[in-house]
Parts: C-alpha cells; structure tokens; sequence
C-alpha cells in the first residue's frame, strides 16, 4: 500500500510518502514546511488566519504531491495547537472538505503512541526504552518494551509555547533561562508518573526538530543531513553546553553560528533544548539517540495495517 501522510504540527508541517507492506516501511519521500500553524494559540486560544492560510498552502501541495504518486491513501492528522484551538475542529473539518481526504486531530496520547511505533519500528529494543518527542506545543514520554507502551504522557511545553510565554525569539538572558526551566520542571513534577522516570536500559531516543537539530549542530554539519543525523548519540551535557552558546545570540546570529539550524527553528531552538534537557534530568539519562523516525512512520504503519 502507498499512503501519504501529513503532520500539522505546531511549528511544521510535514508529509512522508512511502509504501508499506507487511509491516515493512519503503520511504519514498519525505517534506517539511515551516508553517508556524500554532503562533500565539497559546496566548489568544485560536489559530490565527494567517497561520491557517499558510498550512491550508502547505497541505494542498502536499496532498497534490500525493496524488502525483498515486498514494493509496492520504491521511492528514494535527497535534498540540489545534487541540488547543477553539477554531480548531473547523479548520480540520474545511481541509477534509476542500481537499477530498480524512483529517483528524490526535489527542496527547495517540500521539505518544504513534510516535513510539514510528521509532521503535526502525530500533526495535527487548529492553526497555524511553521516547522523547519535543514538539512545538507538546512533548511526549512514552515508555515501552519492544513494541509494547507500558506508559505515556503529553506536556504541555514545547519548543514555541515556552519561547511564547517565557523567552523570546532572539537573545534570552539567564533570568528567562531560570524561569522558563522552573515551569519545565513544574510541568514535569504534576503531570509525570514516577514508573515514566525509571531509568531505562538504553540510551532514551529522542525525535523532531529540537533534538535533531541539536544533533546536527553537535556533528557540525553545514547544513541538515537527516541521514548523518539519524542514530546521532548527544550527551546531556552537549545540550546545555549550547544553550549556554545560543541564548545569548539572535536568531540570525544562531544560524552564522550553526547552518545545519533551518531558518524557522533559529528562534526556537532554545525553547526546545530547555524542554530536552529537562526531561533529560527527570529521566536521569547521560545522553539521548537523535531519530529520524517518528509519528509518521507510526501513523503510517498504522494506517497500512
């Protein structure tokens, strides 16, 4: 079966293409755009015209695209920000409409657990391991064995709702460093179990752009290189040491530094590796395993069977 499918997520929105049979996954081609679809629904509640025009832009090329490839079935699923939107429902609801496929918005869990079948498809463990997907609203911990969830948790915190309500997106001094690691952590204390913070085995596996990013500046790429990247082991420390070495910069200063930063990630870099490291410590993990793979090979997988 070939299908196409398309992430709406807070700050990307992305669509794999690939065929899948017998629960083996061929990538054929995989896009991002930068669409920002969650600017500002943390503080106003809504997603704004704007942002909605700029991923009804993105989904129409993507599903075109699709077509092209003669997709068997194409499925667009959203995340964090349009949970969080009162307009949200309706802007699903006008994109299945308009464009002739099912549209459906994820709750935190299948989410988590998409994510999680996506990864473990491509790293398949007997012990017990540990996923961190840093999102731009949302970051998940999802705790399994083998293929098996034993356990799994949504946050609200990511990469643009922490730049949005406590950083900026230029220089951020240590005040809002402080402060913003302090809601992390609070975040964490409330919401997480304490089975999710058991150490694991292995190295935790982390994906999405923060923590493959964070991979390709540790590797000192010139630019992303998603098959350099993709198995990347990044220290704990890696992660504070740098954002000990970009908050002080803009975002424009970011990428002179680091090329392998995409232009739309620049501002938000700091905001993700914040949430990283502080799921980091609560786990008590040295180091995580950046990941290519992710909620939509899951969703993919899911959708083929």
């Amino acid at each position: 079966m070939r299908v196409g499918v398309i992430d709406m997520g807070t700050n990307s929105t992305r669509i794999l293409l690939a065929d899948v049979q017998n629960g083996e996954l061929q990538e054929l081609e995989r896009l991002l755009t930068i669409t920002r679809l969650g600017a500002h629904v943390d503080r106003d509640g809504r997603l704004s015209e704007t942002a909605m025009g700029r991923t009804r832009k993105a989904v129409t090329g993507y599903v075109e695209r699709a077509r092209e490839l003669n997709c068997d079935v194409i499925f667009a699923s959203a995340t964090s920000a349009v949970r969080d939107a009162a307009n949200g429902e309706a802007f699903m609801h006008s994109l299945s409409r308009d464009l002739g496929i099912p549209a459906r918005t994820l709750s935190g869990d299948e989410e988590a657990r998409a994510t999680f079948r996506g990864v473990t498809s491509a790293q398949p463990s007997a012990g017990k391991t540990a996923v961190i997907d840093v999102g731009g609203g949302s970051t998940e911990l999802v705790v399994g064995r083998g293929t098996e969830v034993l356990g799994a948790v949504s946050l609200q915190a990511g990469c643009v709702r922490m730049t949005e309500r406590w950083l900026n997106e230029n220089a951020v001094g240590p005040a809002e460093l402080t402060v913003a690691r302090e809601e992390i952590d609070n975040l964490i204390d409330r919401h997480v179990s304490p089975d999710l913070l058991e150490p694991v085995e292995s190295d935790p596996i982390a994906v999405a752009g923060t923590a493959t990013t964070l991979a390709a500046i540790e590797l000192g790429l010139p630019g992303y290189d998603s098959e350099k990247i993709h198995g990347t082991r990044v220290s704990r420390d890696a992660v504070a040491t740098w954002i000990a070495k970009l908050a002080p910069l803009t975002a424009e200063q970011r990428r002179e530094r680091c090329p392998a930063i995409e232009v739309g990630r620049a501002p938000l870099i700091i905001g993700g590796a914040l949430v990283l490291l502080a799921v980091l410590d609560a786990i008590h993990a040295d180091a995580y395993i950046a990941s290519e793979r992710d909620i939509l090979h899951g969703l993919a997988l899911g959708l083929a069977a």
